[in-house]
């Protein structure tokens, strides 16, 4: 005899704000997603905290300016004690100090009045990205704050803020050689007041938007790069060489792409494509090391890809791992599809757009330097059955990394 299929509890909504008629106008506008969405309504922080002993939430929307208690005070306790809870500051009144802390705490920062229609795309796309498919249970993208760098980004990065003629461009230049800090600059982007009603994937552009100031209060609250680890059993030199196949990838992509409207997107996928390894490696790094190990000892002959090991072991991969924490972080969908399908079986023809960029400049520095993600017994790259233009600018790419 079958069981009933399990009920999965509707998500639990959690709304602040130190004003009743703020409230009562929230509770009016939403009232059309009673039957999607649990909600509660706090008013001021302390009730929300009581109302979180209670019954956690899986977001919380506050406003910023309240008595006593503020909005980012009450998000620090939130993170300390709920921290697979999403954050969402819903303010229209801040100046570049809170503005900063804000960045940090919050997952996503709306301004008022913000309409019904962004208020509920923001909180359906937190609450999508954090139920989870397949057979294992993917780690809380709200507990991700940073992904581990290269010990050497830190130390450039503090060069270059300490340098007689810092700027934005020379900050930028250094955050787009690696990944997690790429990642994190986008994600505090576009999840800020600098973006609204856009989505940014440019890091020059992110790093002139955020400021040099900015960048600096980031990188000295220790919440813009994390050094990588070791101690979770994960080498160094499995970064390092993840990160240099990352750049590569990127450089690729952004000669593939050059003179499109969709270069910058083609680069910043191409440079996060396999972010999801570094998520894995914050979340579950005994496993991810695991995953590693199976991959390696695999046959070449099978063809084993690294995410079939994943799944095997962890019960989902680096590809859903990255480009579920970048749609939690509110990068452009191009930059996220392209992320998801970069782990093709069927080397692209041409490129066309961002993710036939990505994909084949993948397939393309794997054959290079060796296989991140992809089967330790691959086929050297079928060049006779590229487009005339990507063949030339693969050959580009070559001699320019052969002069570096």
């Amino acid at each position: 005899m079958t069981g009933a299929p399990a009920v999965t509890p509707r998500p639990h909504i959690l709304f602040v704000d130190d004003e009743p008629r703020i409230l009562g106008g929230l509770r009016r506008m939403l009232r059309t997603h009673r039957d999607r969405w649990d909600m509660s309504f706090a008013e001021g922080a302390e009730a929300a905290l009581a109302a979180l002993r209670d019954r956690p939430c899986d977001v919380i929307v506050s406003d910023y300016r309240m008595p006593g208690m503020n909005g980012a005070q009450l998000l620090e306790r939130v993170r300390l004690e709920y921290p697979g809870t999403a954050r969402v500051i819903l303010s229209g009144q801040t100046n570049e100090d809170n503005l900063l802390s804000i960045m940090v705490l919050a997952h996503e920062f709306l301004t008022k009045p913000s309409s019904p229609e962004q208020l509920v795309a923001t909180v359906e796309r937190l609450i999508d990205v954090r139920i989870p498919t397949g057979t294992g249970a993917r780690p809380d993208r709200a507990d991700v704050q940073s992904l581990p760098s290269p010990p050497h980004t830190l130390v450039e990065l503090i060069e270059a803020l300490d340098s007689d003629d810092v700027s934005a461009y020379s900050i930028g230049t250094v955050i787009e050689r690696d990944p997690a800090a790429t990642a994190k600059v986008l994600q505090l982007v576009n999840s800020s007041a600098y973006t609204v009603g856009r989505k940014i994937s440019d890091v020059g552009q992110a790093t002139a938007l955020l400021g040099v100031q900015t960048v600096r209060g980031l990188v000295l609250m220790h919440d813009l790069i994390r050094t990588f680890d070791v101690s979770g059993g994960l080498p160094v030199e499995w970064l390092e060489a993840l990160t240099l196949h990352s750049v590569e990838t990127s450089r690729l992509c952004r000669m593939f792409a050059d003179g499109t409207d969709w270069e910058s997107n083609a680069f910043t996928a191409g440079l996060l494509h396999e972010v999801g390894q570094l998520v894995l490696a914050s979340m579950r790094p005994r496993e991810f090391a695991g995953s590693l190990e199976a991959w390696r000892a695999a046959d070449p002959a099978d063809a084993t890809f690294l995410c079939v090991a994943e799944s095997s072991i962890i019960g989902f991969s680096h590809i859903d791992a990255g480009a579920d924490l970048l749609r939690f972080w509110g990068l452009p969908d191009p930059v996220i599809e392209a992320v998801a399908g970069h782990a093709v079986t069927v080397q692209p023809g041409a490129v066309a757009d961002a993710s036939t960029a990505v994909a084949l400049a993948h397939v393309v520095v794997e054959a290079e330097l060796g296989p991140v993600c992809g089967p330790l017994g691959a086929t050297p790259l079928a060049e006779d059955q590229l487009d005339e233009r990507d063949l030339a600018v693969i050959t580009r790419w070559r001699r320019a990394r052969s002069r570096r």
